[in-house]
């Protein structure tokens, strides 16, 4: 009575056998496709980061054969240190600045430009075209701009007798920050029209139609159609202004250095004297490994209070 049994088990066990042998295969064949690029963000994303953080808790000079272990007394060092604490509270200016300049003055831009009937794409590009623009060409460009005796902003002002606005606009310290956002904003301003555009073209234009048809005005469309439907793209906007504004160094390197006075420090400008001028090569490591903590955190944070409000 049992041999009937164990035949009608066997093909079971050898169905459930394939089953397995195929998930198993589709996996290896998943791995297959992301070894190739798991294994270049592990060496090139993932293990300088855990390098830094071991740097960090040693001092090094950089050139020494050798490394005292101090653990976290570069990051206690952090906490008195005036200048780090002032460089971070004009990281955290440049983000509140840069909201303010680039995503709502953005979003109209790219309104704008969406309404245009002709030579729209001529708009689109010329628009775009700064984003296009190396970062050292943009710093050399500005600097002109903003040169005080031959730069157009003060000849202009000059020139219309409002001599007494004409400034050192990189030269004054509760200036100099300004000017550089402004000069990031025109760099940059252009890649967040895009995602705009791209945005603006998934609404259903029924809805501007209803809307036409209650009577709405352009900017109550604007506030009550175009923004919340472009929720997605905003938090995606937002989440690249802040974390550019954070890790924000080529351009301020370029027009400033950090000064005048220090005025336009911020953590990664500071973090490269540091290493590279200083030779506190252990102390720039926990400066970048606390900037990256608090990009990481703020990311997850935006993050998870997107997902809690959609």
């Amino acid at each position: 009575m049992s041999v009937p049994v164990n035949v009608a088990a066997q093909p079971a066990q050898q169905k459930v056998a394939t089953k397995k042998m195929n998930a198993f295969k589709k996996k290896i064949v998943i791995f297959s496709f992301l070894a190739p690029a798991l294994l270049l963000y592990f060496v090139f994303m993932l293990y300088p980061m855990l390098d830094a953080v071991r740097y960090s808790l040693f001092d090094w000079n950089g050139a020494s054969s050798s490394m005292n272990f101090v653990g976290l007394e570069n990051y206690a060092a952090l906490t008195q240190d005036s200048l780090f604490l002032r460089s971070l509270g004009h990281n955290l200016l440049w983000v509140v600045l840069s909201l303010v300049l680039m995503v709502l003055p953005t979003l109209v831009l790219a309104v704008l430009i969406s309404k245009v009937r002709k030579g729209r794409m001529f708009f689109r590009a010329a628009f775009y075209l700064p984003s296009v623009l190396s970062l050292a060409v943009v710093g050399v460009l500005w600097s002109k701009i903003y040169d005080p005796t031959m730069g157009p902003i003060n000849t202009f002002l000059r020139a219309i007798g409002m001599d007494f606005l004409a400034r050192n606009w990189l030269g004054e310290p509760f200036l100099v920050i300004p000017a550089l956002v402004i000069a990031s904003t025109w760099a940059f301003y252009g890649l967040y029209m895009i995602l705009f555009l791209a945005g603006l073209q998934s609404i259903d234009p029924q809805m501007y139609e209803a809307a036409d048809i209650d009577g709405a005005g352009p900017i109550r469309k604007f506030w009550y159609i175009t923004v919340p439907s472009l929720r997605n793209t905003m938090n995606v906007v937002v989440s690249m202004v802040i974390i550019h504004a954070l890790k924000g160094f080529a351009l301020i390197w370029i027009m400033t250095q950090g000064g005048p006075f220090y005025m336009s420090e911020v953590v990664s400008t500071y973090v490269y004297k540091s290493a590279f001028s200083m030779n506190q090569v252990s102390y720039a490591a926990a400066q970048s490994v606390v900037l990256g903590i608090i990009i990481i955190t703020f990311t997850i944070a935006f993050n998870y209070y997107r997902e809690r409000t959609e």
